[in-house]
């Protein structure tokens, strides 16, 4: 049994993901008590500690661990925290926590890999400046690094593209490679342009499998049957009010003839002062986010019954959209979404997991690790942007 630890663990769904596939959490770290409680509800109180990554010393890490995970925060790496990038003070926890990973590796045995999640806007923050610099820290502690983006809908009917940084210690990584420069949906063209700009770098890639192509589940699959009367349905004076731009309405219009199963997944958003709805025009859900405010919760156009009704998409739903389906809710709807929409896609995280690390369960003779400089580079032409 490999012992593996997870920082930024929100509700726990990286630990969801992979314990089935024989790696036991020995650690797990989280500043949110409401997310913490939701952890607790699912795995007890054991390992969970509670506090600013800030406030952790390598005492406080069991001595023996294989595996570090961290799901960061994303804020400031996205649109919605105007890009601030690494700077910023929520996604800018990576350094203590990169800081506690070197006290780590300096006082006991490097870990054998490491595992960061984050949005893909990572790839390009400060014109790539601050990607680059994690793994650079990264590489002083020995370890080769892969970039891959992996996307929830290839698992579950939620569009939620997210860019892995894959990290094997040196004298582990005998079956990666050089970066090949070919674009693929594991490896676009903006991890391509990273890679060919930044070959100083010990970058490689790992011989992950083609990823499936899509969910087998449709929206439709994940709803909860909410009789007609139940609260959480929008009045019809409110639907009816709803402002909606042309291209939207026309999809409602399209969802009451019966397109798409007849249901679709809708934003309010502020457009020009004033608050719209804005429906998806495939059939899966937009990217859950926290419900942190109004523009942010996701709900459901359901034209089914010939007329369109409107509520918000439930707790149970969001888990379902997460491939959490079973995991125990014991919080109020809108803590639920919170905990969910900040977390990670479990289908997605068990596939990467899987494949780029299922050798670490077996015993496998040590090689020397693999040499990712060399002559005529494949991505030199990506990185000069051809």
């Amino acid at each position: 049994m490999q012992r593996f630890a997870e920082f930024f663990s929100g509700i726990g769904l990286v630990r969801e993901a992979i314990e089935p596939l024989g790696w036991s959490c020995v650690f797990a770290n989280d500043i949110a008590p409401d997310k913490a409680r939701m952890y607790a509800d699912r795995f007890g109180h054991d390992h969970l500690v509670v506090d600013d990554i800030n406030n952790l010393t390598v005492d406080d890490l069991p001595n023996d661990l294989d595996l570090l995970t961290a799901s960061f925060p994303c804020i400031d790496l996205s649109l919605a925290g105007n890009r601030r990038g690494l700077d910023g003070e929520h996604s800018g926890t990576i350094w203590p926590f990169l800081e506690l990973t070197a006290d780590y590796v300096a006082k006991w045995t490097a870990p054998k890999a490491l595992l960061l999640e984050n949005v893909t806007g990572f790839v390009t923050s400060h014109g790539g400046r601050d990607l680059a610099e994690v793994c650079g820290r990264i590489s002083d502690l020995g370890y080769r690094i892969d970039l891959a983006v992996v996307d929830a809908k290839w698992f579950t009917p939620q569009s939620r593209p997210r860019l892995f940084l894959i990290a094997l210690r040196e004298d582990l990584a005998t079956h990666a490679f050089p970066p090949t420069g070919e674009v693929t949906r594991l490896r676009n063209t903006a991890i391509r342009r990273f890679q060919g700009e930044h070959r100083s770098l010990p970058l490689v890639e790992l011989p992950l499998p083609e990823p499936p192509h899509t969910s087998p589940k449709r929206l439709i699959d994940i709803l909860d049957d909410i009789p007609a009367n139940h609260e959480s349905w929008w009045a019809e004076e409110q639907v009816r009010t709803l402002a909606m731009h042309d291209r939207h309405a026309s999809r409602v219009g399209a969802l009451l003839l019966g397109t798409r199963d007849g249901v679709a997944t809708m934003y309010r958003r502020v457009r020009q002062g004033r608050t719209v709805g804005e429906l998806r025009s495939d059939s899966i859900a937009g990217c859950l986010r926290t419900a942190n405010g109004g523009s942010s919760v996701q709900f459901l156009v359901d034209c089914r019954s010939g007329r369109p009704r409107i509520r918000p998409l439930t707790g149970r739903e969001y888990a379902r959209l997460q491939g959490a389906g079973d995991f125990p809710i014991t919080v109020g709807r809108r803590q639920a979404q919170s905990g969910f929409g900040d977390a990670v896609c479990v289908p997605a995280v068990k596939w990467l997991v899987n494949h780029a690390f299922g050798f670490l369960l077996q015993d496998l003779p040590q090689r020397e690790p693999v040499q990712t400089r060399f002559a005529n580079d494949p991505l030199d032409a990506v990185a000069a942007g051809s």
